[in-house]
């Protein structure tokens, strides 16, 4: 019997295979190698103190300071100050003028600051090909479910303030497609940030981050249609009701997932990979978003 359903399996899995053909990828680029260059030592230092950063060597708060650094590496004061730049482009450590200034290790970075590298290796795994779009759309709808539960029943004043905010910013005669879409974006990263839980904040807004290829699919949403299910998302989100919520979205990726279709005519989802849908070059709907998000602090 053990036999017959093994034999069974095999048949099943067999087909699949044959049946299922995988995703096409696009033509590869041509590899252009670049001149080999060694770290500098300031780029040495800056890696050396991240690492003691992330194992916890340097606890949030550590003063770095400029002089001792340089005596321990055995370099100039200016090679610390570059390595210091590095370390603070990554949002790492901070410096402050005065009395009581000096480089000091931050707390836990924002969780968008932390989505940033996990977005550029979504990108690269776009670029590879291998990624399809129906993939993309499992992971957000997946994760964004969870956002929306906790986020009925977690959310502040504040949230809610955020999130009502980037629907009736969207909503006007004047407002671009770039702009619609990065508050659109806004919208949903707000919503994620209402879960309070910065793991699904991180996972979310990196999925967000590489939105600029899934866009391109976008050009004949109804912005009319999206800002109705964005309020009746927030009306669930108000009420505190995580069943309404998730159902709310549900049908608001059930119309992407229509516009979607459309769009790719033919093909199907999973058979369509990102890189395909454009070239990656970033969307200017990010870059507006980006800065709203600093004007807002």
């Amino acid at each position: 019997m053990v036999w017959i359903l093994n034999v069974k399996l095999l048949s099943i899995c067999y087909r699949l295979i044959v049946v299922t053909p995988p995703p096409e990828k696009p033509a590869a680029r041509a590899f252009a190698p670049r001149p080999v260059s060694k770290l500098t030592a300031a780029e040495q230092i800056a890696a050396q103190i991240r690492a003691a950063i992330t194992q916890g060597e340097l606890p949030a708060g550590s003063r770095l300071s400029e002089q001792e650094l340089a005596a321990e590496f055995g370099v100039s004061r200016p090679t610390v100050r570059e390595a210091v730049k590095l370390l603070a482009a990554a949002n790492l450590v901070r410096s402050s003028r005065g009395a009581a200034g000096g480089t000091f290790v931050v707390g836990l970075p924002n969780p968008s600051v932390l989505a940033a590298p996990i977005g550029e290796m979504i990108a690269l795994w776009f670029h590879a090909g291998s990624t399809s779009l129906a993939q993309v759309d499992e992971a957000r709808a997946t994760i964004e479910d969870a956002c929306v539960r906790l986020a009925a029943e977690r959310r502040t004043d504040a949230d809610l303030t955020a999130i009502e905010h980037a629907i009736d910013d969207a909503d006007g005669p004047d407002v671009d497609s770039d702009t619609f879409l990065a508050l659109d974006l806004e919208f949903h990263v707000a919503i994620s940030k209402a879960a309070k839980n910065p793991v699904l904040e991180m996972s979310m807004t990196a999925i967000h981050m590489v939105r600029p290829w899934t866009n391109t699919l976008y050009e004949h949403i109804s912005p009319a249609l999206i800002l109705e299910q964005h309020r009746q998302i927030l009306d669930a989100l108000r009420a505190g009701d995580a069943e309404q919520a998730a159902a709310a979205l549900t049908t608001h990726l059930s119309y992407l997932a229509h516009v979607e279709q459309e769009a790719l005519a033919s093909r199907e989802a999973a058979e369509t990979v990102v890189s395909a849908l454009a070239e990656g070059e970033q969307h200017p709907s990010l870059n507006i978003l980006n800065d709203r998000s600093q004007s807002r602090g």
